[in-house]
């Protein structure tokens, strides 16, 4: 066992008094928590600063006000403290693009019902103002300020051709203040594929979890997170389920492209390396947006 699962485990002992540890994994690369997953069975996560004590005490709220909804499975905690949560680990696999790409049409469209029907419920699910506000960006001013640090910060590192697709990219949603006039909704705000638990003897999703970026925000960030890893030719098989999701598309599309940007700058901020990297591998089949309808309600 290495240092810092030997400082956790008597931690771990007072949650689950008499616990069996036969084996246990440590994942520390997360920004905020230390994860641990005992005996492949019950996963352990504790805030790394106090950043993460507001995000797990916002977690649980979140958690708590969505399970009555949610068809797919989701963490349910058996503990709650004020730097640690536990609960039963979700059975199920990343779901990649390559496992994606594996599925017939029937088993493609039932997951992209699935993910749809969460989308759907969770951006109508009521909400007050006392709900916390995702930290995904999402509004006009905060992407006037990112462009300016990725002009200063990252432009550089460019070729040409890639600051024409930046200054692009930007030109086409900054333009006009209007195109983030949305209505605050709740978000899960980072739906990577190693946060959807794919059966591969069902061929369906069979949880979805870490709900630490969930608040109130722009609905269009899901979609652009789903649009960035699977591609429209997915994503659009959304629209049977939940038709509103095509008006939320001209955002959506500039997330999708934007985040390797936004990240390429987090790396440069931090020096970590890491997020360089982050977001390699997506998909590329995002569509130039030909229409779109302003939507109060979205």
């Amino acid at each position: 066992m290495n240092e810092t699962i030997d400082k956790y485990i008597p931690r771990i002992r007072e949650i689950r008094p008499g616990l069996d540890i036969a084996g246990i994994t440590h994942n520390g690369e997360g920004l905020i928590n230390e994860v641990f997953i005992v005996n492949n069975d019950i996963v352990f996560r504790f805030a790394k600063n106090e950043v993460g004590v507001k995000v797990l005490a916002a977690e649980i709220e979140i958690l708590n006000l969505i399970r009555p909804h949610i068809a797919l499975n989701i963490p349910q905690p058996f503990y709650a403290g004020d730097d640690v949560i536990a609960y039963r680990l979700l059975a199920g696999e990343t779901f990649s693009k390559g496992r994606l790409s594996h599925l017939n049409e029937a088993d493609k469209q039932a997951i992209a019902g699935q993910l749809a029907d969460f989308l759907r419920t969770l951006h109508t699910i009521p909400a007050d103002e006392t709900l916390p506000i995702t930290s995904a960006p999402a509004h006009y001013e905060d992407w006037v300020k990112i462009r300016r640090d990725v002009e200063e910060k990252v432009y550089p590192l460019l070729m040409t051709h890639q600051v024409e697709w930046a200054n692009d990219l930007f030109d086409q949603i900054l333009s006009d203040s209007g195109n983030f006039n949305y209505t605050p909704c709740l978000i899960h705000g980072d739906l990577g594929p190693y946060h959807l638990l794919f059966n591969r003897d069902t061929h369906r999703l069979n949880a979805i979890i870490d709900f630490g970026v969930s608040g109130l925000g722009d609905p269009a960030t899901d979609l652009g997170n789903l649009l960035q890893v699977y591609g429209e030719s997915f994503v659009s098989r959304f629209y049977q389920n939940y038709p509103q999701a095509r008006r939320l598309m001209k955002r959506a599309r500039f997330y999708a492209q934007a985040i390797e940007l936004q990240w390429a700058l987090s790396g440069i901020a931090s020096g970590e390396t890491f997020w360089f990297a982050a977001h390699l591998g997506g998909a590329r089949d995002i569509n130039r947006d030909s229409e779109f309808t302003n939507d109060a309600n979205f």
